[in-house]
């Protein structure tokens, strides 16, 4: 009969009233029993689609009142319920995306690519290997593509294999480029519109669901990773996930039903990105936590009768992902944060000041304060912007006594709170520890970078904002401002160009040329090396046709970090003996040729003179090839022999240069390895940075008490001869840093940093420490 009825009331809508009212015999009288039907025609509701609310100003204690809603479900000619509006917001805000991000890919969209970093290139590069893999019959969890001949774990990295299998047909008709920019534009739009459904259900108005899924779908968060992570923008399933708990509590949705569906959606977000799904668990649990202490009883009963459902999806989700699983436990599996929390954490100031990202935060003055803050500026969307905030307290001063609302209140405080990190940082300074540094311990979280949990704020605080909207307290005049001041605030870069790039590939890879001059399966290393450059687009762009001795997977291995070769193409800086070190990195790696992009090639050329091999140009590339006679005479070396040479090497050269620096009447103040470098003392070219600790592992500088620190990275293998050569000269000798070494050293000592503190006096005058092995200097002489 309820179904009947509100179907009749759909279709009716045309007429034009300003509002509807309805009632059914069964709703008479007063108490739980009209509770219980008005609950039951309000499930019936929200199961047809249907805007609504609850009549507080109808006559008759047994009524509804159903606002008209245009863009809400109607029915078509079959009968059935099409939900009209739903699609009317998805295409809204898919139209918007591609009007704010692909403006500059509307020429030639396989020319250019969404993002700023090498990150994209990596999802391009997933987009490829999952239909290939799957198409001739490999294991897709496991490829010897990367990182050759050992190969790579790839469920340790950023896969995103649903959406490889998804957007198969797309990427084998037009690549992967295509592929990829259609994903960028796609998932906001289905951000919002998930976000639009769930505030829609909470709210029963289109335009205020409307509003609060823009708010979730393109949040300063979504603004700021889209230049680079494509699995972080993949966000769609948290509002799904949480809709169908709400379906749920309300009993709209059997338990086993709702155990499907929901494992479903888990399985969803975990083959997307294995970070969101423990977020959303974490997350997810807090706020089962949080409305279950501040719930009436009856809704604690709920709370708990979910639980059984609950664990039944995530049973089922594991059954589901359990291959992926296997492959992830497997030895060597990383138990470590990939990057450091702390450096990745949101700056205090960033809720309330956007960055560039932000057509406001282009002001000189916003960009100023957004350059200090944590992170590389993909990772600063934590601005959740003034007027939101101000909508957030005016909401929650007016509907306190309302549970949801201090839920929802709650639950952004605290996901503001971690969002922190494990230290508080404010306007760029590093200040106290923080209640997320105990987090850190818990396993898969810990993995988590702190700058991305801004997101769960936004989406409590969307729905926030879409109940404002909907409420009767704001007048006309109120919500017009608070509409345009979020539109404002939340408006992105209006430059086409900041959003997006040109790619312009070689020809030796975009026009196949790379068939002619190597052998399928050959082992290269291409130059930009790893992050440094898009090689994993033109492996892809290939077709996988040949293996690389490098990648880039977000993890190293191991057995590559260790190659002092590896971090001088990595970090684009030279090291003692480079043509020895890259020579034997070659030949343990059956390398066949090196290709360096024309752009790069000023660069590496002079370094690249050593390897003694005429290069070929072609295609825009030039190509150094080998065969296994060329490198013969380095074939036995390891890496722990080339590590120790190279450690040896750059110290003793940061020692001479420092004591000559003194000798001179140097400051201590100003060492650096660039102040070395920039005087002549070290050659050119052994950093790029000024900093007293450089990314490619030197370290040089003042340690107070007169005392100047020397350094390199290394294994402790390949220091122990370092360290025992300048044991008597050093006052202290710190290993991993800043922990005083003990003997053996505590902990993880794989490419840690060590730094030896000399006195001043003893470091400008004292006597040289006793010299390395001449083995472990001198060049390898290459054959007659």
């Amino acid at each position: 009969m309820r179904h009947r009825a509100l179907k009749r009331l759909a279709v009716g809508r045309a007429g034009g009233a300003a509002a509807s009212v309805i009632a059914h015999d069964s709703c008479a009288g007063a108490g739980p029993a009209k509770q219980v039907c008005a609950a039951a025609w309000t499930r019936r509701a929200r199961q047809l689609g249907l805007g609504f609310r609850p009549g507080r100003d109808a006559p008759g204690a047994n009524r509804i009142q159903c606002e008209p809603d245009w863009w809400t479900a109607l029915q078509n000619s079959s009968g059935r319920i099409r939900d009209r509006g739903g699609l009317a917001a998805f295409a809204i805000y898919l139209a918007l995306a591609t009007l704010y991000f692909g403006r500059a890919l509307a020429h030639d969209p396989a020319a250019s690519a969404i993002g700023l970093t090498a990150d994209p290139s990596v999802y391009m590069w997933f987009l490829v290997w999952w239909p290939h893999a799957i198409a001739a019959h490999l294991n897709p969890f496991i490829t010897d593509r990367l990182w050759a001949p050992g190969g790579f774990n790839l469920t340790w990295t950023t896969g995103i294999p649903l959406a490889g299998v998804i957007a198969a047909p797309l990427t084998a008709r037009y690549g992967p480029v295509v592929a990829y920019n259609v994903l960028c534009l796609v998932s906001p739009a289905l951000a919002g519109w998930t976000a639009f459904l769930l505030c829609r259900r909470l709210c029963g108005r289109w335009w205020p669901a409307f509003g609060g899924g823009y708010v979730f779908g393109f949040s300063a968060y979504v603004l700021a990773e889209i230049r680079a992570h494509l699995l972080l923008i993949l966000i769609f399933p948290v509002p799904l996930a949480i809709h169908l708990v709400l379906r749920r509590l309300d009993g709209e949705l059997r338990a086993a039903r709702f155990a499907a569906l929901m494992a479903l959606t888990l399985a969803a977000s975990f083959m997307l990105s294995l970070e969101m799904f423990a977020t959303m668990t974490f997350f997810g649990a807090i706020a089962l936590a949080i409305a279950y202490a501040i719930g009436t009883d009856d809704a604690r009963r709920r709370i708990v009768a979910l639980a059984a459902p609950l664990a039944a999806s995530y049973a089922a989700m594991l059954a589901i992902v359990s291959p992926y699983l296997y492959y992830f436990f497997q030895p060597g599996f990383p138990h470590s944060p990939i990057n450091s929390p702390a450096a990745y954490s949101a700056d205090l100031l960033n809720f309330i000041i956007p960055t560039p990202a932000n057509a406001i935060g282009g002001l000189a003055i916003l960009a100023a304060i957004s350059r200090r803050f944590p992170g590389a500026m993909v990772e600063t969307g934590a601005c959740l912007s003034i007027p939101l905030i101000v909508i957030a307290i005016a909401y929650a001063r007016a509907h306190w006594h309302e549970p949801r609302t201090r839920l929802l209140i709650y639950f952004a405080a605290v996901a503001m709170l971690a969002a922190l990190g494990p230290r508080l940082h404010l306007a760029g300074a590093t200040l106290f520890g923080m209640p997320w540094k105990l987090i850190q311990h818990l396993p898969l979280i810990n993995n988590a970078l702190p700058a991305r949990f801004p997101m769960y704020a936004d989406l409590a605080l969307a729905i926030v904002a879409a109940l404002w909207f909907a409420s009767d307290g704001p007048d006309a005049r109120a919500r017009t401002v608070a509409a345009a001041a979020i539109v404002i605030c939340f408006a992105p870069n209006p430059a086409a160009a900041f959003w997006a790039r040109p790619l312009d590939n070689p020809a030796f890879f975009a026009d196949g040329g790379f068939r002619g001059d190597l052998a399928p399966d050959a082992t290269v290393v291409i130059l930009p090396y790893g992050a440094g450059g898009p090689s994993m687009l033109w492996q892809a762009e290939s077709g996988m046709y040949f293996r690389m001795a490098g990648g880039w997977t977000s993890i190293m291995p191991r057995e590559f970090q260790r190659w002092p070769a590896v971090n001088a193409l990595f970090y684009q800086t030279t090291i003692p003996g480079f043509g020895d070190q890259l020579k034997a990195f070659l030949a343990y790696h059956a390398v066949t040729a090196i290709i360096v992009d024309d752009r790069v090639r000023p660069l590496w050329e002079p370094l690249l003179t050593d390897l003694h091999v005429a290069p070929i140009a072609t295609g825009g590339v030039a190509l150094y090839r080998f065969t296994p006679a060329d490198l013969a005479p380095w074939s036995g070396l390891t890496a722990l022999a080339m590590e120790r040479r190279a450690d040896a090497a750059r110290f003793d050269a940061m020692v001479a240069a420092t004591r000559s620096y003194l000798a001179a009447g140097g400051d201590p103040a100003r060492l650096t390895p660039m102040r070395l470098q920039t005087l002549g003392l070290i050659p050119p070219g052994s950093v790029n940075e000024a900093a007293i600790r450089t990314a490619n592992g030197l370290f040089l500088g003042p340690l107070g008490d007169g005392r100047i620190g020397v350094g390199v990275v290394g294994s402790y293998a390949a220091l122990e001869p370092l360290i025992a050569r300048y044991r008597d000269r050093a006052a202290r000798i710190y290993f991993p840093w800043p922990r005083e070494l003990a003997v053996p050293p505590h902990g993880d000592t794989f490419m840690r940093q060590l730094v030896i503190a000399f006195d001043r006096n003893t470091l400008a005058h004292g006597a040289a420490a006793p010299p390395a092995r001449a083995a472990d200097l001198a060049p390898i002489a290459p054959p007659r």
